[in-house]
């Protein structure tokens, strides 16, 4: 789970510091924080979809933001490592 959280804090960071990136994307990572929360709450939470927003951003930033497709693919990766 500690991977998870740094990949997010990672791709907040970068978002952060990117000003053409869409509102969207900015909203799928606050959902994303709040599945991890809800994961490390109750152990409880959809993988898969949380699977599907990641790799939505990763499509999201392969042609305008190679190192923020590169964070969502490892992060991607992470949860897949969780059993998806």
């Amino acid at each position: 789970m500690k991977d998870i959280r740094e990949f997010l804090a990672q791709l907040g960071k970068e978002l952060q510091g990117s000003k053409d990136v869409d509102k969207e994307a900015h909203e799928i990572l606050e959902t994303l924080h709040s599945d991890v929360d809800q994961l490390e709450e109750s152990g409880d939470a959809d993988l898969e979809s949380m699977l599907d927003r990641v790799k939505e951003l990763e499509s999201r930033f392969a042609a305008n933001h190679p190192v923020l497709e590169q964070t969502a693919r490892e992060l991607a990766d992470a949860l897949a490592k969780m059993g998806i």
